[in-house]
């Protein structure tokens, strides 16, 4: 398994255990769904977060462009943006709840393709002109 997908899984199964216990157990919990989203977004510009130092030091390889921003981080944005924005919609601008489904199913994608290696994201962030990774 590579660091990006290590992080993809992390980041999924992080999303949708949160969402589950916000849902079940207490709003708060929305407070972490919001903070991996803000991870993924900074990370897709920094291609830096806290996990990616624990998956460095546990020897996994990452892939990277040689110039310009990779495949991986527009991915990162784009799951990034929208579940920061579903979320911080649903808590602070009064959104209906089904607005949570959107950031689920980013939870879900994200989970899927660290496994399948591919996503949504992944051919949104081709067309947009991010790089295929070596």
């Amino acid at each position: 398994m590579t660091l990006n997908a290590a992080l993809r899984l992390m980041a999924g199964t992080v999303i949708l255990i949160s969402l589950a216990l916000g849902t079940y157990m207490n709003p708060a919990w929305y407070y972490l769904t919001g903070f991996v989203g803000l991870n993924l977004l900074q990370s897709g510009f920094t291609k830096w977060c806290p996990a990616v130092s624990i998956f460095r030091m546990l020897g996994l390889k990452e892939q990277t462009c040689a110039t310009g921003m990779s495949v991986h981080q527009g991915v990162h944005i784009i799951a990034g943006a929208i579940v920061l924005g579903t979320v911080a919609a649903f808590m602070f601008l009064s959104a209906p709840h089904w607005v949570l489904y959107i950031t689920a199913v980013a939870g879900v994608s994200l989970l899927q393709s660290a496994f399948s290696g591919w996503c949504p994201a992944f051919t949104i962030a081709g067309l947009l002109g991010f790089k295929r990774a070596a």
